[in-house]
């Protein structure tokens, strides 16, 4: 799990440092930083498993830095601590753009675990450790992470293949189920921002009977009247999601996922996520407003049943307004996030709760601040 997280110069995110526990609320006004949070640690998890270059024009490549408007600097600083099986692993990423028609570039990169460095990356190349104790080198594109680049062999490579796969793993979503697509022409690693690829993500999970055996069991108590899902060919290499219900008093009933309503989708998206988390497909949730689509009755159960997985290897953040989430959270579990104005960075700080009132109420009311 993440259990820390610095950022300078990204955004509103200036000198940003963030303690993180396996269960954190993120709450605060509109523009102070929340989903630029979220939005760090995607650009890290794709830089860091490849999936993204510096420069490129790609799905997920960075085409150029968001810097922070008021300052007078050419470089982002990013750095992340985890904990992963008992290791404590930290990672740095220093990104550099001197000018607005240059592509932008790593200047620096490093890992280390328990304190004993696992590889450095500068402008000259990679520098790391092998697992015979000599040590090896080689260049790198500076557009290109080494956390992807370098092939995990010996004790201390698999200690940073630990990390990869925790990078890897990070699931950070912003669920929006009218922008779910109805069919599936491959499989997909991870879910992307909006859950758009649910039914890709769908098909990959699936190869786990696992997996499917627990989404199946969990949606049977949401929906006594759920049965089963099934992958159906809709084409070449194309699939679609359908679902079967039945009960005692009627026929089977087999709807397509897009024949459900909007808050039906988020739900067997949420429930799917409940699933990864479960069956360590993911470790991390990082999950920005779930209660967009979905009432309070089916809500309050998902969250209470992803709580009871968390410890240090299972991590769930939440970004949310929601009265009963921020009230159920506790202020041991929440974090206020502020700015003074458009011009001032953003600023975290536990929740100070009035004694005797709810934080929903007292958030609504403007009387909470961190620290």
């Amino acid at each position: 799990m993440i259990t820390r997280l610095y950022v300078n110069n990204f955004r509103c995110l200036v000198n940003f440092n963030a303690a993180l526990e396996p269960f954190a609320v993120l709450c605060g006004p509109n523009g102070a930083g929340k989903s630029s949070v979220f939005d760090t640690l995607r650009l890290l998890r794709n830089l860091g498993t490849g999936e993204a270059l510096l420069g490129g024009t790609g799905e997920h490549d960075v085409p150029r830095l968001e810097f922070t408007d008021w300052l007078d600097s050419s470089t982002q600083e990013f750095s992340l601590g985890f904990s992963v099986d008992g290791y404590g692993f930290d990672y740095t990423l220093h990104i550099e753009q001197k000018a607005a028609y240059e592509k932008p570039r790593i200047i620096k990169e490093c890992a280390s675990c328990d304190g004993k460095s696992l590889f450095e990356r500068s402008l000259d190349g990679v520098d790391f450790e092998r697992g015979d104790g000599t040590r090896a080198s080689f260049p790198l594109d500076w557009r290109q992470a080494a956390l992807a680049a370098i092939q995990p062999r010996g004790v201390n490579l698999a200690k940073l293949e630990l990390l990869k796969t925790e990078v890897a793993k990070l699931l950070i979503l912003r669920p929006n189920p009218r922008s779910m697509e109805p069919e599936s022409k491959a499989e997909a690693r991870h879910s992307d921002l909006s859950m758009t690829n649910l039914t890709s993500w769908y098909r990959s999970l699936a190869q786990e009977q696992e997996w499917t055996d627990v989404l199946r069991d969990l949606l049977k108590v949401v929906w006594p009247d759920f049965r089963s899902f099934k992958l159906v060919d809709a084409g070449m290499n194309t699939k679609t999601l359908q679902l079967r219900f039945e009960n005692a008093a009627s026929k089977p009933t087999l709807l397509f996922f897009h024949q459900l309503s909007d808050g039906e989708r988020a739900l067997v998206g949420l429930y799917m996520i409940r699933a990864a988390l479960e069956t360590n497909a993911t470790r991390t949730v990082m999950l920005d407003e779930p209660d967009n689509f979905v009432g309070l009755p089916e809500l309050q159960p998902w969250v209470l049943s992803m709580r009871e997985l968390l410890d240090e290897n299972h991590q769930l953040v939440l970004i949310s307004h929601h009265p009963e989430i921020l009230s159920s959270s506790g202020e041991e579990n929440g974090r206020y996030l502020w700015r003074e104005n458009h011009t001032a960075p953003t600023r975290i700080g536990p929740l100070k709760i009035p004694e005797g009132m709810a934080a929903g109420e007292a958030i609504a009311r403007g009387w909470v601040r961190g620290e």
